[in-house]
């Protein structure tokens, strides 16, 4: 089989295509990427093609390789294609994979790629064209892979995991999925599904009549015949004969379960046409949740999947499925999947949990990646704790360190003046370990009454004390981030540090001879030494990507810029792109924090 491989620039296509090499070997398998075997042919990188040549060179290029790969002797081929390949010309029968992260869209800066449209900021340029992108890469796709944030390299479970995976060898998957229109579509993506789940354990497959139609669901029956499924009415019609016709008694006769949300209107035919034990009784509305509960003696299950705007709202949801846990889910909805980590946490705790296919039916629905790398039951979880969240390489960072202790490590996003609101919710729900980022460090220090420190980036609650203690490895990190540059006061009069936030203190203390500047108004900060005509050699970047950021004059030209952020949009990248500066991203201080609070995790653990 022909797999292509399709994702936006900078996702992470070639990397997954070099792990897939190694943790899949098999000397029957091709795995390649068609920007190398284009400079392999032309003996030219793919830069030098686009400065040279053009985009439209180039495109004619990947075309004509393209086909001459199709035609390599081996038995399946794994083929990486570029974010601008024309992905019309794909052949049908062929197995096109779509690799995304959650941040594609946030956009990304690149210091090694060629520029396509120089006219524009960098940011600009990515978005434009990936949006677009996004719509043809949505069109092709018969499976999705929906890649976590971060560095694979050393970390066994995720590694493990993702070729799992993607050579479809997954059991006991459990929760539920529900089944999109995608998937008949064309003739082998039913078989193609099949393949990856049927008899896999999981719990259920979801069918709903305002994404299927009749011909699909009873197609889907006949092929899943040994896996459950619920089905769900969606579809605001006219159902008067339909109760009563052989099509409908047959999915209704199969149906392990029948799914009827108040949205709808009363469930006056369900109740008369199917068996209790079966009916589950849903609700998607705050306004229904009372004529849900006076129902609920009357049907076996209640589903309540609201718009939850706060923590407040989330705790007394989960308060009431707790009471009924073994009859009751309450799956949260947000307008940003902002309660992911806490349908991940509902793992085994309930029995209507759903996993994203695709792009599933529901934004706060995991990744098939979360959902197995999430144990079932768990009574404590690890997390990172800001805003935003999203990009976050926590979870991946610490997988092994929690996977041997059963313990799922979740991204959740808490606003600037939600934490004191956010932190008892999630003591009582059983966090015990959090790593803290932006904008909470300092509220942190205060919530574990540091002693000494003003801003922590670590917690850990003590279960027997009945406390959470505290520090920070932010210093350490970014001692490492800069590996000794400015170490020596006179070369430190050469750094300007450009924003700084709740770091500030800490770089304060390593640089105390630096010149420090506002993000939000460009000019020196009180105290600052700068002189007017004063050019830094090296850049500090403590800035985020808000609208108010200012950027240093482009003048300055710093040799060097170490930035705090490893985000991929950030503003730091941008500027060393504009000024031709040597560039290191956070990445390297993350991974050194990331060390050390696993250091301190487990100190605590041992002394708890």
């Amino acid at each position: 089989m022909i797999t292509l491989i399709i994702g936006h620039r900078g996702t992470g296509k070639t990397e997954l295509i070099k792990r897939m090499n190694l943790t899949m070997q098999n000397p029957d398998v091709a795995y390649l990427d068609l920007d190398d075997e284009i400079e392999k042919r032309i003996g030219k990188t793919i830069r030098e093609l686009f400065m040279e040549h053009g985009e439209a060179y180039f495109r004619e290029m990947e075309r004509q390789m393209f086909l001459e790969v199709l035609q390599k002797p081996y038995k399946d081929i794994f083929l990486v294609l570029g974010a601008g390949f024309d992905v019309s010309i794909i052949p049908n029968d062929l197995h096109v994979l779509w690799v995304k992260r959650q941040t594609d869209l946030d956009g990304r800066i690149f210091l090694n790629r060629p520029r396509l449209n120089p006219d524009m900021t960098p940011l600009q340029e990515f978005i434009k064209r990936a949006s677009p992108r996004e719509v043809r890469y949505q069109a092709v796709a018969d499976e999705v892979y929906l890649m976590p944030e971060g560095i694979f390299e050393h970390h066994h479970q995720v590694l493990n995991l993702e070729r799992r995976i993607l050579s479809h060898q997954l059991q006991n998957i459990g929760g539920g999925v529900t089944v999109l229109a995608s998937a008949f579509e064309k003739s082998h993506r039913l078989p193609l599904l099949k393949e990856r789940y049927a008899g896999r354990g999981v719990e259920y497959f979801e069918l709903r009549d305002d994404f299927l139609s009749e011909e699909n669901i009873l197609q889907f029956i006949a092929e899943f015949p040994q896996d459950k499924f619920i089905y769900s009415f969606r579809a605001a019609k006219d159902r008067t004969d339909w109760w009563k016709s052989e099509k409908a008694q047959h999915i209704l006769n199969k149906a392990t379960w029948i799914d009827w949300p108040l949205e709808l209107g009363a469930p006056t035919d369900v109740l008369e046409n199917i068996p209790k034990e079966k009916i589950i009784l849903s609700a998607h509305e705050s306004a229904h949740f009372l004529d849900l509960q006076k129902l609920e003696s009357e049907v076996a299950y209640l589903k309540f999947a609201p718009l939850i705007e706060n923590f407040k709202d989330l705790s007394r949801l989960h308060q009431w499925q707790q009471e009924q846990e073994d009859t009751r889910s309450f799956l949260p909805r947000s307008t940003d999947g902002r309660w992911t980590w806490y349908r991940l946490r509902q793992k085994g705790q309930q029995l209507i949990n759903f996993w994203r296919e695709g792009e599933g039916s529901a934004g706060d629905q995991p990744s098939l990646f979360q959902w197995m790398m999430t144990p079932a039951k768990s009574s404590n979880f690890a997390a990172v704790l800001g805003d935003p969240v999203v990009h976050s390489f926590t979870p991946v960072e610490h997988s092994d360190f929690f996977t041997q202790r059963n313990i799922p490590v979740f991204a959740i996003r808490i606003s600037r003046d939600e934490w004191d609101q956010a932190m008892p919710v999630l003591q009582e729900m059983g966090l015990q370990y959090a790593a803290v980022t932006a904008p909470h460090k300092e509220p942190a220090a205060k919530w574990c009454q540091h002693p000494t420190l003003n801003a922590v980036n670590t917690l850990y609650y003590n279960k027997k004390q009945v406390k959470w203690q505290g520090t920070s490895t932010d210093e350490a990190g970014f001692v490492e981030l800069i590996e000794g540059v400015g170490m020596l006061a006179p070369l430190q009069k050469e750094i300007v540090v450009w924003g700084g936030g709740g770091t500030l203190p800490m770089i304060e203390k390593v640089l105390p001879h630096a010149s420090y500047y506002s993000a939000r108004t460009g000019e020196p900060r009180d105290g600052s030494k700068a002189s007017a005509d004063f050019v830094p050699k090296v850049i500090v970047w403590a800035a985020p990507r808000v609208d108010d950021t200012y950027m240093p004059p482009t003048d300055w030209k710093p040799a060097m810029i170490f930035d705090l952020n490893y985000k991929e949009d950030s503003v730091g990248r941008e500027y060393a792109q504009l000024c031709g500066a040597n560039y290191e991203s956070g990445l390297k201080m993350f991974i050194a924090q990331a060390q050390l609070q696993r250091v301190f995790w487990k100190e605590c653990e041992e002394k708890a």
